[in-house]
C-alpha cells in the first residue's frame, strides 16, 4: 500500500483500533479506538514496540486465524488476545497487512474486541457438554474465556457469589473481584496462559465479592479446558470463610500464649511457630518452618529423641514434662533448661503435636538460691528459738525477782517507807512489768512464726471464757474508771476450740480497749450466734466508746511491730493485734473490726459453732 493511501486510511474515523507499526513493530499511528480498546493514550503508545505494549507473554502466534489473500497485497485475519493496560486480557479479530510508505517498510492493523462474542458462541456448547458434569461438582466452578468473561458456573459458585446462574453468564470475571485483587487475578491468568500446555495453578488464595458489595476470602484453582472455539479456564472456587476464620483464631491464640509455641507434624518436621518461639531459640520464623524439630534439641540429645517422639505419636495425650534432663539450643548453640508440654491436635492434614516450652533458667537459680536461703533460714531460726529460750529464762528470773521484791515493800513487809520511796517503787515495778510483758510477747510471737503453737481443742462454753477475762480485767478498769460490761445470751453457745489461744485474744482485745477507752467510757463484751458463709458461728465482740481509728490508719491494723499515730501516747509492743489475727486463723476463726473515727470500735471474733448433730468445723467462717 503507497504512502498516499495510508495518509487517507490513517484519516478516517475508523471504529475499531486501528495501529501502524513500522518494520521494528514500533507504533507509529494509534487511533482513539486503540486508546479504549487497550487503555494506553496515543502520547503513551506512539514509539513503543507494539510486542511489548499490547500482546501477552507466551501469545507469539495467531491462537487461532485464517489467511486470505487479496489483489492489492496479503490481508491475514485472525482471533487472539491482546492485554489491556490494567492487565485484563482482551479477545480481539485482527486484520493485518503489510504497507509501505516514508517510514519503509510496516504493518497496518485494525482491531476489534470480540470478547462478548466468543463468550456467547461457547455458553451453548459448553452448557451442552460440561452442564450436568459441572452442575455434579460440590465445590463452585466457573468456565471463563482467556478474556475473562464467565461462560459458564454451577448453582456452588452462584449462590457463594450471590448471583443467579443465568446471571453470571457473559459476566467479566473482574466484577466478581475486589478493585485490589483485579490486577493480581491478572497477572495470575496472564502466567497461567503463557505455561506450557495449560498446567494447573492451584490454591490461590483471593476475595470474592459479592453483588451488596460483601467480600468474602475465596482459594481458586485454574485449569484449562480446550474446545474447538478456543481455551477456557476452568476455576474451582471454595469459600475459606469459616477456615480462615479458625485459623487467624488459632494463629491468634498461638501469638497470645506466653510460652514459645512449636507445633510439628508426625515426620517431626515444624508447621508452626509463634514470636515467643522466635525470641526463645534466636531464629527467624522462615529458618525454623519445614526443618526438624530436633534443630531446637542440644547435640548430645538428638539421636534418641526421634523414637520418643514416634512412641508420643502412637499414644498422643496431653502431658506436661519438666525432668532436668530436658534442655532446648538457640541458634548460637547457646543450652538453657526448658519445661514443656505437649498436646495433640487433630486437623485435616492429621496429627499435629503443640509443643509449649518455657525456659525455666530463671526458675532454677531462683530454685538453688531459695534453698541455699531456706537452709540459712533454717539455721537462723533454730538460733533464735535458742535464744528466745534462754533469754526467756535469763530475762524472766530477775524481773520476776524485781517484780516480787518491790511488791513486798510497797507492802511495807520489812518496814515503813515514806511516799518518795512509795512512789518510786511503783514506778520500778510498773517498768518491770511491761518490760515482762513485752519478753512474753516476742515469745508468743516466735511461737506463732515458728508454728510451734501447740493447740488443744476441746468444745467449751464460750460465756466462761467471757466471765474470766471480764474477771481479770475488771479491776484494771475500774482503776480507770470504766464500766466493763458483759451481755450474754440465755442459752448455751458452745464451739470447738483451744481455751488457751481464745482467752488470749479476747484478752487482747479487751485489754486494748481499755487502753484506748477514756475515763467515763464502756467497754462491753458480747456473744450471740451469727450465720457466716451458710455456718453457724460464736460470735464474741468486744466494743468501746474510745477514739476509734482513723479510716487512713486501718490498713496497718494488724500488722505487726505497727503503732498507729493515734495510739502513740499508749505503751506497747504493736504484736497484739497481729498475734490475734494469726492464732485467730489457727483456730479457724475470722477476727474482723468496725471503726468510726471518735465514736470507738468493735472488735468481732466468729469461731465455728460446735453442734450436736454434727462435727466441729475446723476450717474458718
Amino acid at each position: 500500500m503507497k504512502s498516499a493511501d495510508i495518509s487517507n486510511i490513517l484519516a478516517l474515523e475508523n471504529p475499531d483500533a486501528s495501529v501502524l507499526t513500522d518494520q521494528d513493530g514500533r507504533i507509529l499511528h494509534w487511533n482513539r479506538a486503540a486508546e479504549a480498546l487497550f487503555g494506553h493514550a496515543a502520547a503513551e503508545a506512539l514509539g513503543n514496540r507494539f510486542h511489548e505494549l499490547v500482546v501477552p507473554e507466551g501469545v507469539d502466534a495467531p491462537e487461532q486465524g485464517f489467511k486470505t489473500r487479496v489483489a492489492r497485497g496479503d490481508t491475514v485475519t485472525y482471533r487472539t488476545l491482546r492485554k489491556h493496560k490494567d492487565g485484563s486480557l482482551v479477545f480481539v479479530l485482527v486484520s493485518e497487512r503489510p504497507v509501505r510508505g516514508e517510514f519503509g517498510e510496516g504493518l497496518l492493523r485494525s482491531e476489534r474486541d470480540i470478547s462478548e462474542w466468543q463468550a456467547r458462541r461457547l455458553t451453548q456448547y459448553v452448557q451442552t457438554r460440561y452442564g450436568d458434569f459441572l452442575e455434579s461438582i460440590r465445590e463452585g466452578v466457573i468456565l471463563a474465556t482467556v478474556a475473562g468473561r464467565v461462560v459458564l458456573a454451577n448453582h456452588h459458585a452462584a449462590f457463594q457469589f450471590g448471583y443467579e446462574r443465568e446471571e453470571l453468564s457473559g459476566m467479566r470475571i473482574d466484577d466478581l473481584l475486589p478493585e485490589r485483587y483485579r490486577r493480581m487475578h491478572h497477572d495470575l491468568t496472564g502466567e497461567f496462559f503463557g505455561r506450557a500446555h495449560g498446567l494447573p495453578v492451584h490454591d490461590i488464595e483471593l476475595h470474592g465479592l459479592r453483588p451488596d458489595g460483601q467480600e468474602f476470602p475465596i482459594e481458586v484453582s485454574l485449569s484449562s479446558v480446550e474446545t474447538d472455539d478456543g481455551k477456557l479456564i476452568m476455576t474451582a472456587v471454595r469459600d475459606v470463610s469459616d477456615r480462615m476464620k479458625a485459623e487467624r483464631k488459632f494463629r491468634g491464640l498461638l501469638e497470645s500464649a506466653p510460652d514459645a509455641m512449636v507445633i510439628v507434624n508426625r515426620d517431626g518436621l515444624i508447621e508452626l511457630v509463634n514470636s515467643q518461639a522466635e525470641a526463645l531459640f534466636g531464629y527467624r520464623r522462615d529458618a525454623m518452618l519445614g526443618q526438624p524439630v530436633e534443630m531446637l534439641i542440644p547435640e548430645r540429645f538428638r539421636q534418641g529423641h526421634p523414637a520418643k517422639r514416634q512412641a508420643y505419636s502412637q499414644y498422643p495425650r496431653p502431658r506436661v514434662l519438666g525432668a532436668p534432663h530436658l534442655y532446648g539450643r538457640r541458634s548460637d548453640g547457646g543450652e538453657f533448661p526448658i519445661e514443656l508440654s505437649l498436646a495433640p491436635i487433630d486437623t485435616e492434614e492429621g496429627i499435629l503435636i503443640s509443643s509449649s516450652i518455657r525456659d525455666i533458667s530463671e526458675r532454677r537459680h531462683f530454685e538453688e538460691m531459695l534453698q541455699e536461703t531456706n537452709l540459712q533460714l533454717r539455721a537462723a531460726s533454730e538460733a533464735k528459738d535458742r535464744f528466745l529460750a534462754g533469754m526467756s529464762h535469763e530475762l524472766r528470773t530477775p524481773l520476776n525477782a524485781i517484780i516480787g521484791y518491790t511488791g513486798t515493800l510497797l507492802m511495807r513487809m520489812p518496814g515503813p517507807i515514806n511516799e518518795e520511796q512509795e512512789q518510786q517503787l511503783r514506778t520500778i515495778s510498773g517498768s518491770a512489768k511491761h518490760l515482762l510483758s513485752l519478753i512474753n510477747d516476742l515469745l508468743d510471737l516466735a511461737k506463732v512464726e515458728s508454728g510451734k503453737v501447740q493447740l488443744h481443742m476441746a468444745t467449751l462454753p464460750c460465756h466462761e471464757v467471757i466471765d474470766e477475762v471480764a474477771s481479770v480485767l475488771r479491776p484494771l478498769a475500774e482503776k480507770k474508771q470504766i464500766a466493763l460490761e458483759k451481755h450474754l445470751p440465755r442459752e448455751r453457745l458452745l464451739a470447738h476450740t483451744d481455751r488457751r489461744s481464745l482467752s488470749q485474744i479476747v484478752i487482747n482485745l479487751t485489754n486494748n480497749a481499755i487502753k484506748f477507752t477514756e475515763p467515763g467510757g464502756t467497754v462491753a463484751l458480747k456473744l450471740k450466734r451469727v450465720i457466716q458463709d451458710g455456718k453457724p458461728c460464736c460470735e464474741i465482740a468486744v466494743s468501746d466508746t474510745g477514739r476509734g481509728i482513723k479510716p487512713e490508719e486501718q490498713a496497718a491494723l494488724f500488722q505487726a511491730f505497727s503503732q498507729l499515730e493515734s495510739t502513740r501516747p499508749h505503751e506497747g509492743t504493736g504484736l497484739g493485734l497481729y498475734l490475734s489475727k494469726r492464732l485467730a486463723a489457727m483456730l479457724g476463726a475470722n477476727l474482723n473490726f468496725e471503726s468510726e473515727y471518735g465514736r470507738g470500735s468493735t472488735f468481732s471474733l466468729a469461731i465455728p459453732e460446735h453442734t450436736t448433730d454434727a462435727p466441729a468445723p475446723v476450717s474458718a467462717c
